[in-house]
């Protein structure tokens, strides 16, 4: 080895004395003429000065600099094994993960074991070569000093596994491709770990299958669970195959054989897979490599086996190929498919604009071509994953049982028919669940509308045109979804304003404010906002306009068409505005009724809002305003009754004023 393992660059050795990197430039100048002098540099490798580490060590400890009192017990992180010669910075990397891997296996130092020890160990760790006997092998003379960093390493980051985990974090600087081309973001690895761990069994004797012998799954639910598993590979076909072994030994998983049959891995009862393609296994798969994938993992999954499926959302989600659209639906015909989830950009570091999706399977829950059969779909491609979102994903996800999904407001995924979803010939996330709205007998409906019609048209003050009730014809409204209608702008998404809390009062006078409260109390409530305190406090707020829909989707859906406008909208209230592209038969009233008869929970954009045919929409529209014009009518004069009870109760009462029967006329004969 030379002495590589005691060089450092300046990032390390800030990395080392936990400083920002110009702090370390910042002694080199400060006590270049002192009598402690920060350490000369060694060398000059690749354009970068390299130091002795145990000359900066002791400078750091005999100046007090630096914020890591236990540098010295550290350092061997610090060492900078990618200022070797690109060849044997590989073989270095590989040889020091075979190494950690193989004192985790036996629990021992290897620090001080003869070079042919530590072959025989590697042999015995590793009879058939599979993982860590070639590239301990060919450390060749440098394999005692490597064998000592390894110990040092472990020793720095307390165990073998954490030690591989922090080695292989620098797999930029040590040239690892496969591994920095297929690296996950860390919102996406505790997703995808915390998802494993939900489907993997308690027992903790649980198979995990990785059919392509990739370890990146497998890794994120051991750093979730805090604990290894059991792990079924098949022989590894490559290089990153064998890396993938060597990462999970260091981490202390027991590793089974898989069985296989005609190349492909036939995972044993109960066991759980873990499937994500591409890979560091598998780096160039295609999109019909990643739906066959799928399509090989739903055929050989046993009855009582779940899995997951990773990869592009082009694959998983997007419109295909007719013949690769038949082998995912396929799969969905299967009634495994649990979910299925468009995951945002930015998950994967190295392809920063793709999408991931992943796929949940399970024990087949009846039969997927039963009209009953339900999928949970989510697209969270405009979602910030962090924690919250994550775990509200999972809650969905898994609680797609029939029993569950009754009880449970879901907050991304909608359960939409399977068949629904197997006929879908593009984008299975644009899939809308069919309305199933209450349907009654045409002529009973008719007669209905028109009882309702004669009573609420009685009185002389407010009277309703007798509007003829007819069967409707064939064909009627056309469902479309609320986010749909956004996206061809025939309708207008206002977003709420933020108010303070404090600035709003419970009387009326001022500006109307809409809020979720007012939205949803049993008895309409009333909100306003001083005018002038609006306009100081708040001067770029938005007004309503006459007709626009405001709604919230919680503490449930409500929505009511604003008639006057001038009023203020409260987040996380928002408004709908109709724009004059709109067609004649997107009528507000019915977009207002639309959202307050919605299922109520999952992506409000996915609800359904009827389009009214063109020929009815203006009689609908003259209709409806003029039921409208006479429940203002009647709710001022119920008012007015109200005031009036009031009124003649207390004057009575007090004694200020008497009644006395009217006065009766009667005419005279004469």
């Amino acid at each position: 080895m030379s002495s590589t393992a005691q060089l450092a660059t300046l990032s390390d050795i800030a990395e080392l004395a936990r400083v920002r990197r110009p702090v370390v430039s910042t002694w080199r100048t400060r006590f270049a003429a002192s009598d402690t002098p920060f350490p000369a540099a060694l060398d000059r490798r690749d354009g970068r000065e390299v130091f002795s580490l145990d000359a900066v060590i002791g400078w750091l400890e005999g100046t007090s600099h630096g914020n890591n009192p236990t540098a010295r017990q550290d350092a061997a992180l610090a060492a900078a094994l990618d200022v070797l010669d690109p060849p044997q910075r590989a073989v270095v990397a590989h040889g020091l993960v075979a190494l950690l891997a193989l004192k985790a296996q036996l629990g021992i130092t290897l620090d001080g074991l003869a070079a042919a020890d530590l072959i025989d160990l590697a042999d015995d760790v590793d009879p058939d070569d599979l993982c860590l006997y070639r590239e301990i092998e060919a450390l060749g003379a440098d394999v005692l000093l490597w064998a000592g960093h390894a110990d040092a390493l472990a020793s720095a980051a307390f165990t073998p596994a954490q030690a591989a985990t922090t080695l292989l974090s620098r797999h930029r600087r040590l040239g690892l491709t496969a591994v920095t081309d297929h690296a996950l973001a860390p919102a996406a690895t505790a997703l995808l770990g915390q998802l494993a761990a939900e489907l993997v069994p308690a027992d903790s004797a649980a198979l995990l299958v990785a059919p392509h012998g990739e370890a990146d799954l497998l890794l994120a639910l051991a750093a979730h669970r805090g604990e290894p598993g059991t792990a079924v590979l098949p022989a590894p076909a490559g290089p990153e195959a064998r890396l993938a072994r060597r990462v999970l030994l260091a981490g202390g998983w027991e590793i089974v054989e898989a069985e296989t049959d005609d190349g492909g891995v036939l995972p044993p009862p109960g066991a759980t897979v873990l499937v994500g393609v591409p890979s560091a296994t598998r780096p160039q798969a295609t999109d019909a490599d990643v739906v066959a994938a799928l399509l090989q993992t739903e055929a050989d999954l046993p009855p009582d086996g779940r899995a997951l499926v990773v990869g592009p959302a082009s694959a998983l989600c997007g419109g295909l190929a007719a013949q690769l659209q038949a082998d995912r639906a396929t799969v969905l015909r299967s009634g495994r498919v649990r979910g299925i989830v468009r995951l945002p950009a930015g998950l994967w570091p190295s392809r920063v604009r793709q999408k991931m999706g992943l796929w949940l399977l399970g024990p087949a829950a009846g039969d997927g071509r039963s009209p009953d059969h339900r999928v949970a779909l989510a697209d969270l491609s405009a979602t910030t994953l962090d924690a919250a979102a994550a775990t509200d994903l999972i809650t969905d996800l898994l609680s797609t049982a029939s029993e569950a999904a009754r009880a449970h407001a879901f907050r991304f995924a909608r359960l939409v028919p399977t068949t629904t979803v197997v006929a879908a010939s593009a984008d299975l996330l644009t899939v809308r669940p069919q309305s199933r709205r209450h349907r009654t007998d045409a002529g009973q409906t008719a007669a209905a509308l028109h009882d309702l019609l004669a009573r609420a048209g009685t009185g002389d003050d407010a009277a309703l045109t007798a509007w003829q009730v007819v069967l409707g014809e064939v064909g009627g409204p056309v469902l479309v979804t609320l986010g749909r209608v956004i996206e061809l702008d025939h309708l207008r998404l206002l977003p709420g304003n933020r108010l303070a809390e404090e600035d709003l009062a419970d009387s009326p006078g001022g500006v109307t404010v809409h809020t979720p409260w007012t939205l949803t109390a049993p008895v309409p409530g009333h909100r306003s906002i001083d005018r002038l305190g609006l306009a100081a406090a708040y001067p770029a707020s938005r007004f309503t306009q006459a007709g626009d829909v405001v709604f919230c989707t919680a503490p449930r859906a409500a929505a009511l068409v604003d008639r006057d406008g001038l009023a203020v909208v409260a987040a996380p209230a928002r408004a709908l505005r109709v724009t004059p592209s709109a067609p004649p038969g997107l009528i507000p009233e019915v977009v207002a009724h639309a959202v307050r008869t919605s299922p109520g929970h999952g992506d409000w954009r996915a609800w359904p809002v009827p389009i009214l045919p063109t020929a009815l929409a203006a009689t609908a529209r003259d209709a409806l305003a003029e039921v409208d014009f006479v429940r203002h009518a009647l709710t001022a004069r119920l008012a007015a009754l109200d005031a009036l009870t009031g009124g003649l109760v207390e004057a009575t009462s007090s004694g200020a004023v008497s009644l006395l029967p009217p006065i009766r006329t009667t005419s005279m004969e004469g």
